[in-house]
């Protein structure tokens, strides 16, 4: 048992980040620890969606982007983040920190190890980010989401376990049933998802691209879609020219019912999409974010084309004909879009937050890291 003890989650930015702490932090709580959450201005937007927490915020900012005019600014702002982190760190006085990524986690993973605490930084995408890079050379311990997870220092390869991204209650809740079956009688239910910050490239193509299919299959789509605010009433005109029944939002707070419902999904390739995607077993055509210095969504959606549950295309290659080509292919073949999601179901880490959790749960009894199963008291010997 906890006793009560204290874990310091740090996470902002995106649900991409956010979605997993809330999903260990559930865990945390359930075994009787008192969790803190750590996080910056745009992760406060996320926190209705999760359990309740005790929340604590601090500035956040990235050394990357903004030009070089903004540079001091972005240093002052870190090291005011750092120093916000060592005070909150040493009243609360937490047995583990946990860093999920992203600039918001800086300041209380970094200040963790300046104190001198057990730190784990998580990892969600293939590519090692570089906060938790950093991290993982200074001495914390590592939990990835991939089995091929790149830039994992040398050094910190026996501190890393795998543990897959933790996933939403609401998100298991909606894994239980299997993929909709289709048929040419039923209507054909179109996702289109660009990630917690939206995708603007989607609003202008995809409905560009589903205007050049036949009027038969127009009748037959339903089309939900994650629209940008300054872009809705384009993409409902576009819609509604070509009378294609849709529905659009800029957040869809219900997005694992949406997903378990659709016989096909337009997405980025955002580590908690991808995800959500396999445990959901929905056919998936990726465009991933291009642009990334680590290119880390191409990295996510890898395995996934090559083992054939998911179409992976490039943005720039992005056409609304290229796009219609293979929207049309797979309305018509429910063998094809069957076989899709049952392959990409067995790339589903349903208990991945209960690996973090017992990871988590090691390191604050000081006990060797056991992930695979429930920890036994009895076995409480320092961890080193």
């Amino acid at each position: 048992m906890s006793g009560g003890d204290k874990i310091l989650l740090a996470a902002g930015g995106t649900g991409g980040h956010m979605f997993p702490a809330g999903a260990l932090g559930e865990q945390l709580k359930a075994a009787g620890y008192q969790v803190h959450l750590v996080t910056d201005r745009r992760g406060m937007a996320y926190v209705s969606n999760l359990i309740p927490m005790k929340l604590h915020r601090i500035p956040a900012a990235t050394v990357y982007g903004g030009g070089v005019l903004a540079l001091p600014l972005r240093m002052l702002t870190m090291s005011l983040s750092l120093l916000a982190s060592i005070f909150l760190i040493i009243r609360v006085r937490p047995k583990v920190i946990i860093g999920f990524g992203g600039y918001p986690s800086f300041g209380p993973v970094m200040a963790g190890l300046l104190l001198r605490r057990k730190v784990l930084v998580h990892e969600q995408n293939a590519v090692l980010g570089r906060v938790n890079k950093l991290a993982a050379k200074f001495g914390s311990h590592v939990a990835t989401s991939y089995h091929d997870t790149a830039n994992i220092p040398r050094a910190a390869s026996k501190r890393m376990r795998r543990t897959g991204n933790p996933l939403r209650p609401a998100v298991l809740k909606a894994a239980e049933g299997g993929y909709r079956y289709l048929s040419s009688t039923r209507a054909f239910e179109l996702l289109v998802f660009g990630g917690s910050q939206g995708a603007s490239v989607f609003s202008k193509i995809v409905p560009a691209a589903l205007s050049l299919l036949p009027e038969n299959k127009k009748r037959r789509l339903r089309v939900v879609h994650q629209v940008r605010r300054p872009e809705m009433r384009g993409a409902l005109e576009a819609y509604g020219a070509d009378e294609i029944y849709s529905e659009i939002r800029d957040f869809f707070t219900d997005l694992p019912t949406r997903m378990r419902r659709a016989h096909l999904m337009i997405a980025r390739g955002g580590a908690s999409t991808v995800a959500e995607m396999t445990a959901l077993g929905v056919p998936t055509i990726f465009v991933p974010l291009p642009g990334s210095l680590d290119q880390d969504q191409a990295h996510n959606v890898r395995a996934l084309e090559r083992s054939g549950c998911a179409i992976v295309m490039k943005q720039r290659e992005l056409t609304a004909a290229a796009l219609v080509k293979q929207i049309e292919e797979l309305m018509e073949d429910e063998t094809r879009l069957q076989r899709m999601s049952d392959r990409a179901r067995r790339y589903a880490e349903l208990d991945a937050a209960g690996r973090l959790f017992r990871y988590v749960d090691c390191l604050a009894r000081r006990m060797p890291v056991k992930i695979d199963k429930p920890v036994d008291e009895r076995e409480g010997v320092a961890n080193g």
